[in-house]
């Protein structure tokens, strides 16, 4: 990897990354902030509690509203932080790979005695920086908006950071197979649908199979399903194995970008 490289990516990219990390942690607040109204209402338990098991699943609710965590799984982690992580994962990979071959930047860093292959190890850390740090951010957003906003907050707090841990390394894989197809399409929208077109196929398949058993099978293949709000809430799952199996997916598919890249034919 090229340090001067990084710097001067990371540079470029910090207001992207900053900007998602202060609207990922607004979104955050607003959830915390209405949180105490809804708790104090019995009527939407009620309705929960009516409500078909495969329904809630599809909702994110399975246990109701009575805690906050509970809440903000459902709510914000089961949808809201997927769209805004899968948007910064999609376009940062684009712009970091395919967009500087189109537009010709990818020439002048090729021209100076920096390898492909560190080229593309530099431009995969910083986008792995990216979502780290927004998830980060959010986590430690998550902690305090609760702390000041609720009352009596009953967040745990290790399950909660066990829980964006998870988010963090599944966008890493998403991230991952992203960024291949960055590195190795023939041109910036090429790599860009490909990319969108397959994460919104694999939240389809996580959507659509828990409305019934007739379609369960389809969450396998989804790699939104390893991603459990609900159950990473109330600690339940092998936290630890699925970080294991999603890091190293990462690692694999950044490798595959890392290879391919550097064989790729371009005409620069």
């Amino acid at each position: 990897m090229s340090a001067a490289l990084f710097r001067t990516t990371l540079k470029i990219h910090t207001p992207t990354i900053l900007s998602y990390a202060l609207g990922t942690s607004v979104y955050l607040w607003l959830f915390i902030g209405v949180y105490p109204s809804l708790a104090k209402s019995s009527a939407l338990n009620s309705l929960l509690q009516s409500l078909p098991p495969g329904m809630l699943q599809v909702i994110g609710y399975q246990s109701g509203v009575s805690q906050v965590g509970d809440f903000l799984a459902g709510e914000f982690y089961g949808l809201i932080y997927l769209i805004i992580l899968a948007i910064y994962t999609v376009t940062t990979a684009t712009k970091l790979m395919a967009r500087s071959v189109d537009n010709g930047s990818m020439a002048y860093l090729l021209s100076t005695p920096v390898s492909r292959t560190r080229v593309a190890l530099t431009e995969a850390a910083v986008l792995a920086v990216g979502i780290v740090v927004i998830g980060g951010v959010s986590t430690l957003a998550g902690i305090l908006g609760v702390d000041w906003l609720v009352a009596s907050p009953n967040l745990n707090v290790r399950h909660f950071v066990e829980m964006n841990i998870v988010g963090v390394l599944l966008f890493c894989v998403i991230a991952g197979y992203c960024f291949l197809f960055s590195s190795l399409a023939r041109d910036e929208r090429t790599a860009a649908g490909m990319s969108a077109g397959l994460t919104m196929v694999f939240f389809a398949f996580k959507m659509v199979s828990a409305l019934g058993d007739h379609v369960s099978r389809l969450k396998y293949l989804s790699v939104f399903t390893v991603f459990q709000p609900q159950d990473l809430i109330h600690g339940r799952g092998p936290v630890v194995s699925t970080s294991l199996w999603l890091a190293l997916a990462a690692a694999a598919l950044f490798a595959a970008a890392v290879a391919g890249f550097r064989r790729r034919e371009m005409s620069l």
